[in-house]
């Protein structure tokens, strides 16, 4: 081993070094198989530009694309009990429901 393999090429690569490519640059369609670049996938609304198949799309997505200037709000679901008419019997409602 030299000093220019040891100290000035790992100096150069350092410097010369692109930065990482991310890994999610590339979607492949579940049917037909062809890759499809990402942004053009997205703004496709998950649908392949080759054979036509949808891809499911995240709900955030549909709510931009259905209401006006992707302007909403979540409205959170009240939490139910899990015996609202507290219903009696020889057994556990609880216990009749995993029957």
């Amino acid at each position: 081993m030299n000093w220019i393999t040891n100290s000035v090429l790992p100096k150069i690569k350092a410097w010369v070094q692109s930065d990482d490519v991310p890994d999610n640059l590339w979607v492949k369609c579940k049917a037909c198989g062809q890759m499809i670049f990402h942004r053009e996938f997205e703004q496709a609304y998950n649908c392949c530009s080759t054979c036509g198949s949808h891809a499911p799309l995240p709900p955030e997505s549909r709510f931009a694309m259905t209401f006006d200037n992707g302007k909403f709000e979540i409205i959170p679901l009240p939490q139910i009990t899990d015996d609202p008419l507290r219903f009696r019997d020889t057994k556990k409602y609880v216990d009749r429901l995993r029957e």
